[in-house]
């Protein structure tokens, strides 16, 4: 995530932010031009007189802009169906998905990924349904040709967390869910139509014809991959079936690139280790993020930059006593597959360069 200047007096803002607290100036996120612009008297136009204004979901936390009818932001627009918004807690685990959603879609943006709306594409196009288990009803979160479940009452931290802990998972969040499932979404989306992609999937994830029902029947029955799975799996849960393994590693990648983005744009960096240590120790303790995650020319340079970086923040979040913020290993064989995402992105890329803007459009407000 980058930082943003603010339109009237260049003050720095954050992503979330709705107001400039140094000017006072209300503020909107215009996903098209990836900045923010200030309001006045409630709108902002552009240089064409396209009129915009905030999202009616800004009562839930939205701070994006949106034009033409219906009156949402490009990234509400994605969510298909939500509960009941009469209740109160509802509208707090939505305030909480929402943000998730927002920071996944400028992710998306931000890497050139396509985006197509379940509005333009009604049959596989992105869509996101969220809802909310109770005492009578699971919500299974998943993806289904486009579609995205997503369980909204894990927003809430103690029920997320004894789900972790219940799962035995290193890490749990919303955002991390957002990433898992999106990546389903690619896959169906980009990988299984190119011959070329499939098969070189194939070759480095497995083959994935093989039955789905009875890999996640052997891995809720304990099967687990084994014990030899953190030779090539980012974690546990990708060693259910290729497909797992892909959105796993898809969304390690985007972990990986967004913390490294949001670390440059801070002026985070490791450019030595204090004190006297031997050449071949400090070298490996450099790390200095850049804030284009794809300008390095392969995998193994973004981890190079990673690996530090992790560490050390991982050695912060213990000294505030908090669980490790990357609490995983990166394998060979897991680098590998991360290889084929960052060639994977790169090749939507290209394509976005040779034929329009690199980033991906945004969906259209009025249809």
């Amino acid at each position: 995530m980058r930082l943003f200047p603010c339109p009237r007096c260049r003050h720095v803002l954050y992503f979330d932010n709705d107001i400039c607290v140094n000017c006072g100036a209300e503020l909107v996120f215009v996903r098209s031009r990836h900045a923010m612009a200030a309001l006045v008297e409630g709108v902002w136009r552009d240089e064409d007189g396209t009129t915009w204004r905030r999202c009616r979901n800004h009562d839930l936390g939205c701070t994006w802009a949106c034009t033409g009818t219906p009156d949402l932001c490009d990234a509400c627009l994605l969510v298909r169906s939500v509960p009941d918004l009469g209740d109160e807690t509802v509208r707090g685990y939505l305030r909480d998905t929402g943000s998730a959603v927002r920071r996944l879609v400028y992710q998306l943006d931000d890497l050139g990924l396509p985006i197509v709306s379940h509005r333009d594409k009604p049959d596989g196009g992105l869509a996101f349904d969220l809802d909310a288990s109770t005492d009578d009803k699971k919500v299974m979160i998943g993806h289904l040709n486009g579609v995205i479940t997503i369980d909204i009452t894990e927003a809430q931290d103690s029920h997320r967390e004894a789900l972790r802990a219940l799962l035995d998972e290193q890490y749990r969040t919303m955002l991390g869910h957002f990433r898992h499932e999106i990546g389903h979404y690619y896959w169906q989306a980009l990988v299984f139509p190119d011959e070329d992609l499939l098969a070189g999937f194939r070759r480095i994830f497995g083959d994935e014809r093989q039955d789905y029902g009875a890999a996640l029947d052997a891995h809720h029955g304990g099967a687990g991959g084994g014990a030899s799975w953190q030779e090539s799996h980012i974690s546990q849960y990708a060693t259910t079936h290729p497909w797992e393994d892909f959105a796993e590693t898809f969304a390690h990648f985007l972990h990986i690139t967004d913390t490294l983005q949001s670390a440059a744009a801070h002026g985070i960096q490791m450019p030595s280790l204090p004190g006297q240590w031997p050449q071949e120790v400090t070298a490996a303790m450099v790390s200095l993020p850049r804030i284009d995650p794809l300008a390095d020319t392969d995998m193994g340079a973004i981890l190079r930059r990673w690996m530090p970086l992790a560490a050390a923040l991982n050695e912060v979040n213990r000294s505030m006593g908090k669980r490790d913020l990357y609490p995983f290993t990166i394998p060979d064989g897991v680098v590998t597959k991360l290889g084929y995402v960052l060639a994977l992105v790169r090749a939507c890329t290209s394509s976005a360069q040779g034929g329009g803007p690199t980033r991906a459009e945004p969906t259209s407000s009025d249809s």
